[in-house]
């Protein structure tokens, strides 16, 4: 038996039972969608993740303060500490370390703004002049933060786009009044200096608004540094195109351990190239995560093949034994059987495969409020992986029957009801 003629045995086996046929596919189908579906989507997270980082510079270093329990000796988290002040930044500007071209130190923490009628919830970031370098990013109207705002410690205010929008949406609202409510303790009221130009996607900066790094440290407080300087939560690096990271680290480490004078960093240095490494590491588990998901409904269509193929067996033993008597060999029995499982599996892999990706390009429509949208990026890999899986299913799926069907005895399958 030749392989055309497998073929048009499967077909024809097929085609006498449709309904059957259809859901017997039906299993391989929905495991085949979900396999597209899930890996695509893991894929697209892993892509809206990297196409975030990679929007802010792959050449930024983040120096984050470190502290340590003095009674322990235990190192805390990131930011726990008071390692990092104004003052640091200023001093490693000066220092013109080879590799650097501009430092920013920066603060954040939540607020509310209202301006008039309209209130909304923001991230203020407390900077310098230097972040529209740090960051490659300017203003579309007024200006940004200046040095005079910093030394003076104005109340002066930087509005991110979307803020802009959600308090002043019909006018402009430079030189207007902005009030701050802090902590419900604190109110400020901020001129608004400058607006920002829209990054767009899901970056942050569109929802922010930007300070003198120097102003609430003077109005508040418990938030002064007790020498006087202004702490810092970090201080972001912008390296020149073609310097060697590692070495900017190196002189960053050496030049900041010295001005603190100490022997051991009380600081961490992460550079985007690490983010962006932890972040693949982390998406490339969701995604196989994922697939592993997507796996369970081929292994429950892989079953579901293999026992309508068995009793296809049972049903079919009377022209087993026909085809038997005729001259056909075990062979023969085994490679229509296989043929047939794999002709249901491979259509159903097809239809799935289509299926799949139909789904995918509709998902990108899909939104969950303003700022969340769903994201599924087709790869050929994983069509391939689909493809190669279907066959993998139907050649398992139909082994075991083809090999009973091959050694069904012809005289007893003959006798066969």
């Amino acid at each position: 038996m030749s392989i055309l003629d497998a073929l048009s045995f499967a077909f024809r086996s097929i085609i006498s039972t449709p309904l059957r046929s259809g859901l017997t596919a039906l299993g391989v189908i929905v495991g085949v969608t979900s396999v597209i579906v899930l890996v695509s989507l893991g894929q697209g997270i892993q892509k809206q993740v990297e196409d975030e980082i990679n929007s802010l510079g792959t050449n930024l270093l983040f120096i984050t303060a470190r502290s340590e329990d003095s009674s322990t000796g235990v190192s805390g988290g990131r930011n726990s500490g008071i390692s990092l002040t104004l003052n640091d930044a200023k001093e490693m500007s000066s220092k013109n370390i080879k590799g650097v071209r501009s430092i920013a130190p920066q603060i954040d923490f939540p607020a509310q703004l209202i301006a008039g009628n309209y209130n909304v919830e923001a991230n203020v970031f407390g900077t310098t002049p230097e972040y529209l370098d740090v960051t490659s990013t300017e203003t579309i109207s007024g200006e940004f933060i200046t040095q005079k705002d910093v030394d003076t410690k104005a109340l002066r205010i930087v509005l991110g786009s979307e803020i802009t929008k959600s308090l002043f949406p019909d006018q402009d609202p430079v030189g207007k009044i902005v009030r701050l409510s802090l902590f419900n303790r604190f109110d400020f009221r901020f001129i608004v200096s400058g607006v920002m130009k829209p990054k767009g996607g899901d970056g942050e900066e569109d929802y922010s608004v930007f300070i003198p790094v120097s102003t609430m440290q003077n109005r508040i407080g418990f938030l002064r540094n007790p020498n006087g300087d202004v702490n810092v939560f970090r201080i972001i690096v912008r390296s020149t195109d073609e310097a060697d990271k590692n070495l900017v680290i190196s002189s960053i480490t050496k030049t900041l351990k010295d001005i603190h004078q100490v022997n051991e960093p009380d600081f961490e240095i992460t550079s985007m190239d690490q983010l962006l490494e932890a972040a693949s590491q982390v998406n490339q588990a969701l995604t196989l995560f994922l697939g592993s998901i997507a796996g369970i409904s081929l292994l429950v269509g892989a079953i579901g093949v293999g026992n309508i193929m068995l009793v296809s067996v049972t049903e079919r033993t009377r022209e087993i034994g026909t085809l038997r008597s005729i001259g056909a060999t075990k062979f023969d029995i085994r490679l229509q059987f296989i043929t047939e499982a794999l002709t249901i599996c491979l259509l159903g892999g097809i239809l799935g495969i289509l299926i799949g990706i139909i789904i995918c390009l509709n998902l990108n429509d899909i939104s969950f409020g303003e700022e969340s949208n769903l994201s599924a990026v087709i790869t050929i890999e994983s069509i391939i992986y689909s493809f190669v899986v279907s066959f993998l299913v139907g050649l398992i799926s139909g082994a075991y029957p083809a090999y009973r069907a091959s050694e069904l005895d012809p005289i007893e399958a003959l006798r066969s009801e």
